[in-house]
């Protein structure tokens, strides 16, 4: 029985309507890059991964029947690519995550660490990601060609103008919140096919799933080199601002859901991942907001996008496609997405509080790190909250509202 309801109590439905399809493809920005990273540098097999992320995708969509983002672990993606660990290694990392987040779950750990996580802290979280995910998206462009991997050839003048102007449509069309994000991706590949290029991708094919038992063995390693780097970020961004986000973004689904809801959906996928021989996921925080911008409403737009990876992992040779979507496109839909968690700082009600998130979000920006951030965020917060700083920031509140008129409070 599904945990979320909607406010009413109704019982809640799927749909698959224009909005959902293009709310399906909203943080393919954030997905690809991401799994070309892991097949190049780590071996594993695309379809695979297409496979198990799309079934964790409908799953999580049929149970929570909101568009919930299924995403690679971003901190274990770029420890694992910079020292090219095995798939047997993150394969058994993801298990003894899984079974980390559902021992917190049902030990009662989240509802505990949950206390602590205040929404100018979660507002913070949210603001470092979409900070972050405006710097990937400038570097996607300025560190390939026109396609992810793109070695050999080099787009002509016309293929870049056709991309520019693409590029345009997508951002024009976002921001008058037109549903066609779909159509967008489309565009894109007709572009690819129209212009002739079949980008060197590196594209690792091997089983389609790898059945296997964790290696306990590699238990100690698995804490020491990607656990503890991960778990700060996935609490944060993942639980705590995932469930601010869906909250925020479909406030008549979200019902009853709970942070022990997601970390136990994050606990159960990574098992059932890990013992395929797949890399393990999380909900991002961004990835909602993703979903949110290009205009899903329901958990059908993320039974669309599970179906799709699905057929693209399990039809040969069609995998390789998903890579020739542009590259223009994926940034474009990358800073979309960013501005949906951006925003959401200024939804705060008091000044101080949008200081503290301020100071980790541009800290995460600059020193691309969510745990130091939150960190320097509770540093912060601490500070702001000395009675005399208080007051202090209390009095310059009252002076912008009432003389400057441009710090009004959020009622």
């Amino acid at each position: 029985m599904p945990v979320v309801n909607s406010k009413n109590g109704s019982k809640l439905s799927n749909r698959f309507g224009l909005s959902e399809w293009s709310g399906a493809v909203g943080d393919l920005g954030t997905l690809l890059p991401l799994a070309f990273a892991l097949t190049v540098y780590n071996s594993f097999p695309v379809p695979r991964l297409f496979l198990l992320w799309g079934i964790i995708y409908i799953v999580t969509a049929l149970y929570f029947k909101i568009p919930i983002s299924v995403q690679p672990l971003k901190a274990m993606v770029v420890i694992a690519v910079t020292y090219g660990y095995s798939m047997e290694f993150l394969s058994s990392t993801a298990v003894f995550y899984g079974i980390l987040f559902l021992i917190m779950t049902y030990s009662g750990l989240i509802r505990i660490i949950d206390r602590l996580f205040s929404q100018e802290l979660i507002r913070g979280i949210q603001l470092g990601v979409g900070l972050m995910l405006v710097t990937k998206a400038v570097e996607l462009v300025l560190e390939n060609a026109l396609y992810l991997g793109e070695t050999v050839q080099q787009p002509s003048l016309s293929a870049g103008l056709t991309i520019g102007l693409v590029l345009i449509l997508v951002i024009g069309l976002a921001w008058m919140r037109k549903p066609l994000g779909i159509i967008i991706i489309m565009i894109g590949l007709f572009i690819t096919w129209i212009i002739g290029i079949s980008p060197e991708t590196g594209i690792v094919r091997g089983n389609l799933i790898e059945w296997s038992l964790p290696h306990w063995h590699l238990l100690l390693d698995a804490m020491i080199l990607l656990i503890i780097p991960q778990l700060p970020l996935t609490l944060g961004n993942s639980v705590f601002a995932a469930n601010d986000a869906i909250h925020e973004f479909w406030p008549d689904r979200a019902g009853k859901l709970k942070t022990s809801h997601l970390a136990g959906s994050i606990g159960f996928s990574n098992v059932f991942i890990g013992m395929l021989g797949g890399f393990p996921i999380c909900h991002g925080s961004g990835g909602i907001a993703a979903h949110a911008r290009m205009g899903a409403k329901t958990g059908g737009a993320t039974i669309i996008m599970g179906f799709a990876l699905i057929i693209f992992g399990l039809v040969d040779n069609w995998s390789i496609v998903l890579f020739m979507i542009p590259i223009p496109i994926l940034s474009a839909l990358l800073i979309y997405e960013s501005w949906a968690l951006i925003r959401l700082t200024g939804k705060l009600p008091r000044l101080n509080e949008g200081l503290i998130a301020v100071s980790i979000g541009f800290t995460a920006l600059f020193l691309h790190n969510l745990t130091v951030a939150l960190l320097i965020g509770i540093i912060v917060r601490w500070l702001l909250h000395r009675e005399w700083i208080d007051q202090k920031i209390n009095k310059l509140q009252y002076y912008l509202i009432n003389n400057l008129n441009i710090f009004r409070k959020v009622e």
